[in-house]
């Protein structure tokens, strides 16, 4: 029987379910194995007006030096995005293999936010189970709906919830927690400067790892590292990830795996779930 658990509301949706949760603890002076950036989103050629690692209008808490003040820069992000319609996308998750057997726990989670209805929209699929959570959040409603392997459960958000694979999703629309995770987790250096749809970002790479929150994981000499951050002169973090792999001399071999792109910033729009209509009715 799966634990039930309490789904609780702050500003906008705080999920806090009980179930499989990852995390790292770093030594000190770990280097990490950097590689290059393939994410999904285009980069536009810079031109020779185009601001450099060096003359960048960086935001509080950041310079080209790194992520100097990583609560400045948060607190930066979620000023630039108060009032703004946004989308907030990524996974988490922690895996676990040996000899003969593997086993990981992790989601992909989406939040939709319309800064004018004050609507969001939450949709989290466990990585193991398939399970779907959904919440809607606005004024005076809060609604969520599980469909699973048991079965389509929903109801409101004073009600239990049996969907344990939701615990490690962002707790709102500016995923503080989550990037103070993957900000926390070492030191960054100011690597470039890019456009992406007209927005100028400085690149951050994830140079030495320092340590990182809510230990699962030891990074040792043979564990592999990498992070990312792309913030824009507002603040904005447009884009973070972090990932760690490591093995042991017994044959086994732990992973962690963390990421957050913002998109949609000023134009999401957010549905009223069809299914809403169950849950009051």
């Amino acid at each position: 029987m799966r634990t039930r658990v309490l789904v609780t509301l702050a500003l906008t949706i705080v999920v806090a379910l009980a179930g499989c949760t990852g995390g790292l603890s770093g030594g000190e002076g770990t280097t990490t194995d950097a590689g290059t950036d393939s994410e999904n989103t285009s980069e536009e050629a810079l031109d020779s007006t185009t601001a450099t690692v060096t003359d960048f209008a960086y935001p509080a808490g950041a310079s080209p030096s790194g992520i100097e003040n990583v609560t400045s820069l948060l607190d930066a992000h979620e000023a630039a995005l108060s009032g703004s319609s946004v989308t907030l996308s990524g996974t988490k998750g922690f895996s676990a293999g040996g000899r003969q057997s593997s086993a990981t726990a992790g989601i992909e989670y989406t939040i939709e936010h319309e800064a004018a209805s004050n609507e969001t929209l939450t949709r989290i699929v466990g990585g193991g189970s398939g399970d779907t959570f959904t919440s809607y959040v606005t004024d005076g409603t809060a609604a969520y709906r599980v469909d699973g392997s048991a079965g389509v459960e929903s109801g409101t958000v004073s009600s239990a919830v049996d969907a344990p694979f939701a615990d490690t999703a962002p707790d709102s629309f500016t995923g503080r927690t989550l990037l103070r995770t993957i900000l926390g987790s070492g030191e960054y250096n100011a690597t470039d400067v890019v456009s992406r749809n007209g927005t100028e970002l400085v690149r951050y790479d994830l140079e030495t790892v320092v340590s990182t929150p809510d230990a699962k994981l030891n990074i040792g000499s043979d564990t592999q590292v990498q992070g990312t951050v792309f913030v824009d002169s507002e603040g904005i973090i447009h884009e973070a990830s972090f990932s760690a792999t490591s093995g042991s001399d017994e044959g086994f071999s732990f992973g962690y795996e963390a990421s957050a792109v913002f998109s949609g910033i000023g134009s999401t729009t957010v549905e009223e779930p069809a299914w809403l209509g169950e849950v009051y009715s």
